[in-house]
């Protein structure tokens, strides 16, 4: 009885105490915000309660704990490794402490520990070798999954996903080798082979556990935890949704949930998930290409969003320009030139800047897709999602039509061909006549490649042989760099060479644009000199895609909006003759998407119908950019941004579902008409 009056008491302070707190942090505001007040006290008082029940459930297991410590140490030892990572994404991703975030790291500390305590289970009840051997393994593997996939999240803000298979190769692993500092190596290094010693199991006794009455008990913990936190996500969200005055808590909710799934998710099943199923295809089987149609409200929000009726593009009837030059970094966001953030030194990207002060350029400029070859993808063919399973030579492409039209096509590429199987993919997806990746360099006699590839000094030396070479003639011509690659940029100046302010800053990313910087300055002083930069040559500076939303990023850009998995990338056009950039709007919305179809309006030749984007010289009443990544759909205008998930059976907006039924009305479509 004493200690029920005492646990009553308990609950009665931590109720006043979060009453107070939440009492005296909107006391200020008029009228007082009851529904608020009532839902943040609710949430924290049950987050106290839920934890108190997890500190009771131990007390009374308190004789045991010992034992069962010893007795599944690898177990522990995984438990404890899964909540220092769990702690990690709650705080980098800045959830909120309540009840529903205590609940999902409940939860997922037991979806990542089953398997190992399952293996634990088997090898006490069957003591041999060959079961030790499984344990051990589950054991292992399941520790370093945990490891890689925290460096993974702390770099892209997410679990591991399918595209980094597609990316998985030894010209991947010497990129991120050579540019992880050796102490970091090191570090990593030494944390896996402590993970062995940690495997500490004892002899099995000789009266072993009850292996059905321990299964059962599995079993019934998984129900627990999972059935109350997934019928909870539910509830919560729908209960806030139908309180007045708790609008925007229903809007943060909504983007809460799938982020507190990702704590909960199990790290080594999505692993292999994502290992070994292509789960972010569209549609997985050819079967299911059923032709779609939009709706009268579809094509309404569509119209709404500026998206339909689609543009009708009309081509200059010469060319403006003979030659076109773009220069594509590598992750390089808007915001890490110091013109449009002032986090990044104004050492830092002084060439740069000047060059977006005094070229035209489009300051709302968004990636259409990530990583590289998306990106491309999005770039060349005007199109959202990438699939190579489609035949790349029935589908037009911004190289393929300047070729007909008799501009010579070159994609230089800093990284090794076999890199993603690019050597085979890109000509035949794409279309470029001139595929010249780091082995071709090599053997045309130039050095300096390192890490990933080669660095940008080379890069741009080759790029400015290649149009010397075609100074007379008609040529596209793409240099494609690397040196800005996550998890940590190249930088050719050692910390004396660098600005103070650049190389104090604490940041590669910082030190890795200085480098860029100097590049681009040197390619155009010396454009400029060799006569390169005439009236009928077009140079275009920009990125292959955003980062990825963690690492450096995450500090360095401010916009919440600006840090998502699609952002803004920058895109500047330099030349001599900028009057067919005149009516070019600096300050409208646009995306990669949209480059192909603008450039071949620039060289007089017909845009395909196929395309998706729009030619960004011709005004438009409401002009907006697409994305797509991971299964969702990003839009942004001047007016409004949000993010559209293509399989959400219940969208809670019109325009949402709008989106993602054009996205997939388009996708379909082009695949109908290319396997036929």
């Amino acid at each position: 009885m004493k200690k029920k009056i005492l646990y009553g008491v308990f609950v009665l302070l931590s109720f006043l105490a979060e009453a107070g707190y939440r009492w005296n942090f909107l006391k200020e505001i008029v009228p007082f915000p009851w529904a608020e007040f009532w839902y943040h006290t609710l949430n924290y008082f049950c987050r106290d309660l839920l934890l108190s029940w997890v500190v009771l459930f131990l007390y009374a297991q308190r004789r045991r704990i010992r034992d069962r410590v010893k007795r599944y140490f690898p177990v522990v030892v995984v438990g404890t490794l899964y909540l220092i990572d769990a702690v990690f994404m709650v705080s980098y991703l800045e959830l909120d402490p309540g009840f529903m975030t205590v609940l999902s790291v409940l939860a997922g500390l037991f979806n990542n520990i089953v398997l190992v305590l399952l293996a634990a289970m088997c090898y006490h009840h069957w003591p041999n070798r060959a079961m030790k051997a499984v344990y051990f393994l589950v054991y292992y593997v399941t520790c370093l999954l945990i490891l890689g996939d925290g460096i993974y999240f702390w770099n892209t803000s997410m679990h591991v996903e399918s595209v980094l298979f597609d990316n998985l190769n030894i010209y991947a692993a010497k990129g991120i080798l050579s540019t992880t500092e050796n102490w970091q190596l090191g570090l990593i290094a030494a944390v896996m082979l402590v993970f062995v010693p940690l495997f500490r199991v004892v002899h099995p006794r000789r009266h072993k556990p009850n292996l059905p009455w321990s299964l059962l008990c599995v079993v019934l913990f998984a129900m627990g935890l999972n059935g109350s936190y997934l019928l909870l996500a539910e509830g919560v969200y729908h209960a806030t949704d139908s309180v007045s005055g708790l609008d925007i808590e229903v809007d943060m909710e909504k983007s809460r949930k799938p982020t507190r799934a990702m704590v909960a998710y199990p790290i080594n099943v999505n692993f292999f998930q994502k290992a070994f199923f292509k789960t972010d295809k569209v549609v997985h089987d050819p079967w299911k290409y059923q032709e779609r149609t939009l709706t009268d409200k579809d094509q309404a929000a569509l119209t709404e969003l500026g998206i339909l009726p689609k543009q009708e593009i009309v081509p200059r009837k010469q060319p403006v320009y003979d030659r076109v030059v773009m220069l594509i970094l590598e992750s390089v966001h808007r915001d890490y030139l110091h013109h449009y953030n002032p986090n990044i030194p104004a050492d830092a990207t002084p060439y740069l800047d000047s060059l977006v002060e005094k070229y035209p350029r489009i300051d709302h400029y968004y990636s259409s897709a990530v990583p590289t070859t998306q990106g491309l993808n999005a770039t060349f063919r005007s199109q959202l999602i990438y699939d190579k399973d489609l035949p790349g030579e029935k589908q037009p492409s911004l190289f393929r039509s300047l070729q007909q039209a008799g501009y010579e096509g070159y994609f230089i590429n800093a990284s090794s061909r076999y890199y993603a199987n690019e050597y085979r993919e890109y000509p035949a997806q794409f279309g470029m006549e001139h595929y010249l990746a780091k082995e071709d360099l090599g053997n045309m006699g130039y050095k300096g490649a390192s890490g990933w590839g080669f660095h940008n000094d080379v890069m741009y030396d080759v790029a400015l042989k290649t149009l010397a070479e075609h100074r007379d003639q008609k040529l596209f011509l793409v240099c494609k760099t690397l040196d800005m690659h996550q998890p940590y940029p190249y930088y050719g100046y050692t910390y004396a060479e660098m600005p103070e302010d650049v190389r104090d800053h604490g940041t590669a990313t910082v030190c890795g644009m200085y480098w860029v910087d100097k590049t681009i300055q040197h390619f155009f002083e010396e454009a400029s000199k060799q006569g390169l930069m005439d009236d009928r040559t077009l140079f275009i500076i920009t990125s292959d895609h955003n980062p990825h939303s963690g690492g450096e990023y995450k500090t360095l850009v401010g916009n919440p909006q600006d840090k998502q998995s699609v952002a803004p990338i920058p895109v500047i056009f330099v030349s001599k003759n900028l009057a067919p950039l005149a009516d070019l709007d600096e300050t409208m919305y646009a995306s990669q998407e949209d480059m192909a179809p603008t450039l071949l309006t620039l060289l007089g030749q017909p845009v395909p119908a196929e395309f998706l984007g729009r030619d960004l010289l011709q005004p438009v009443p409401h002009p907006y950019a697409l994305g797509y990544f991971g299964g969702k759909a990003y839009y942004y205008s001047a007016d409004r941004n949000f993010v559209a998930t293509l399989d959400e059976e219940t969208p809670d907006t019109e325009e949402k579902n709008a989106l993602a039924n054009y996205i997939m009305y388009g996708y379909v479509k082009r695949h109908i008409e290319f396997m036929k």
